[in-house]
């Protein structure tokens, strides 16, 4: 077949070569099985070169689908990438099977093609299709139909926090490539060593990950996920080095209709405006056509064994329908709790940032209620548990907020808000009640010193917790660092106890180690800032002096732990 050819009268021309085509989708990764009336309507929707002449030929096609034993359970898209059509333009046929309940529809997109002399033969018809493919797409309601191969590979880009939970997860239906850039951290995940403590040498052992630093392996891969930093500047401004670099990486060995989903937070709108034209550079494909992008905002909680990748409900969104509900497919296949479709890239980006700004207004507003508190000498644990009696009362307390999720994720909204011409004064308010809370907490140091009247001289101050939350080893962005900084600045005797933590690290940072905490000297003051769930209260009173103040940040502490000449503090 020559010049002006028709793919549809290609098609219909013989049950072979629909059977052929079929069997080439098929080693795609999109599943192709025998019909099961239960399935209701089978749609087949093929957007062709064609002219309008196709009209009689499309029915011949679909005596040809009904006469063969070629049965499709799911929805092939494929787009015409030379013209864009409008609703006018789109011929819809539908035939019903006899002998079922159940229904073709053939949706054709008539257009002549462009001219050619070269014979198109089955192979390279099929090639043709498969360039179009963007998303299998099911008619049915069943949860046993197979949308994502188990056989294709996922690679993960950052193996943090966030990247190693999701390279673990995904290793349960899939072979997964986890890919960083950091080779000591590779060198210990292949030897069973996680250095983020959150799993074992034999969970490491059992997984399907290659661990790799060679950028070369995500070729091979069907579906990229993007799991690095995105952390704040100095001036409190996005920084998208990590994100940026990860892209460009990526865009390098990026294959053709390869999936590449972020995780990372960002604000509304970064992942099509930042990185697309990145790894459309790199790579010199195009995405929508070539390769497809899509959003899953992490919610990983690291130190929490209940809400883990697999039991967190999860968003997903893709830059079309078609890559929403193919995320939607990968992700459910791994995801034990809901996963939930949100209608735009840019909506599930927003989510993210919502989630963890939501915290910081509700920490910022605890805060401010501990200080107003305090100047009128009433406890604000007592205020808060009287007010929770109320059924919609919020649970929140007041606290340090640290870490590269809460306390950066509002200046990400802020950012866009204000290149958008709005000024959030509520967000950028909360920020700053949060930020000062190093302060506060160092002034009341300060000051239970001078009214206890402690020598300078003598005085000894121990910090139980350097990490920025509980029962982590993450030291980023960590509000106990910032105090102990500051009171190490002032010139006062200061030891730090934290088993979670590298003590050669600390000692580079600020010149002191981890104490464990059967070796630590007796304090006049011991400030709790961050309650692992590894001290032991009980044994408090082995490292206070005989009158002694104890900072409980956190009213981590029962009063029953507190010995009678010493004072409890707490926000």
């Amino acid at each position: 077949m020559t010049t002006n050819f028709d793919p549809l009268i290609m098609i219909s021309e013989t049950s072979q070569l629909s059977q052929y085509v079929a069997q080439k989708l098929a080693k795609t990764g999109f599943e192709i099985t025998e019909f099961d009336d239960k399935h209701g309507v089978v749609s087949i929707i093929l957007f062709l070169y064609g002219r309008q002449s196709a009209k009689q030929s499309s029915f011949e096609l679909l005596e040809k689908i009904q006469s063969s034993s070629l049965k499709i359970n799911q929805l092939f898209l494929i787009r015409d990438e030379m013209t864009r059509y409008t609703s006018d333009e789109e011929l819809r046929l539908q035939s019903v099977m006899k002998g079922s309940n159940s229904t073709i529809e053939l949706v054709i997109r008539p257009h002549s093609i462009l001219e050619t002399n070269t014979e198109i033969t089955g192979d390279k018809l099929v090639n043709q299709l498969l360039r179009h493919v963007v998303h299998p797409l099911s008619q049915s309601t069943s949860r046993k139909e197979i949308f994502v191969n188990e056989t294709e590979r996922i690679g993960v880009v950052g193996l943090g926090y966030v990247g190693l939970p999701v390279a673990v997860g995904f290793s349960e239906k899939h072979c997964v490539i986890g890919f960083d850039v950091d080779d000591k951290k590779i060198a210990k995940l292949k030897s069973g060593k996680d250095p983020s403590e959150q799993f074992s040498a034999e969970v490491l052992a059992q997984a399907q990950i290659e661990f790799t630093t060679d950028a070369k392996s995500l070729r091979n891969c069907a579906c990229i996920v993007v799991a690095v930093p995105t952390p704040i500047s100095a001036s409190n401004e996005p920084d998208f080095s990590y994100l940026e670099a990860a892209s460009q990486l990526i865009g390098e060995n990026l294959a053709p209709e390869t999936v590449v989903v972020y995780e990372s937070t960002v604000y509304p709108g970064a992942t099509e405006e930042i990185c697309c034209p990145i790894l459309e550079n790199a790579s010199n494909l195009k995405v929508g056509k070539d390769f497809f992008i899509g959003y899953s905002p992490e919610r990983i909680n690291p130190g929490d064994k209940e809400h883990t990748f697999k039991t967190i409900p999860k968003i997903i969104a893709g830059q079309s329908v078609y890559v929403t509900e193919w995320l939607y497919h990968l992700y459910q296949g791994v995801i034990e709790a809901n996963v939930y479709k949100a209608s735009s890239i840019k909506v599930a980006e927003a989510a993210k940032v919502v989630e963890n700004t939501q915290r910081d207004i509700n920490i910022a507003f605890m805060n401010e209620l501990s200080r107003i508190f305090s100047q009128l000498e009433i406890p604000t644990k007592d205020v808060l548990e009287a007010a929770g009696t109320k059924w919609n009362f919020l649970p929140f307390t007041p606290g340090l907020v640290g870490g590269h999720c809460i306390g950066v994720d509002p200046y990400y909204l802020i950012h866009k808000s204000r290149l958008a011409g709005y000024e959030p004064n509520l967000l950028t308010s909360a920020r700053e009640v949060n930020e000062s809370m190093v302060d506060h907490i160092t002034n009341t140091v300060m000051q239970q010193i001078i009214q206890h009247q402690f020598s300078f001289n003598d005085l000894k101050i121990t910090l139980l917790g350097a990490t920025f939350k509980e029962n982590i080893g993450d030291m980023r962005n960590s509000k106990a660092l910032s105090i102990l900084e500051k009171l190490l600045h002032l010139g006062l005797s200061v030891q730090l106890c934290d088993p979670h933590v590298d003590s050669g690290t600390v000692k580079d940072m600020y010149g002191i180690s981890s104490t464990p905490f059967p070796e630590l000297e007796k304090a006049d003051i011991v400030i709790i800032t961050v309650p692992h769930n590894v001290f032991d209260w009980g044994q408090l009173n082995n490292v206070l002096k005989e009158k002694s103040i104890v900072l409980d940040i956190k009213s981590a502490v029962p009063s029953s732990y507190i010995p009678d000449n010493t004072v409890h503090w707490h926000l």
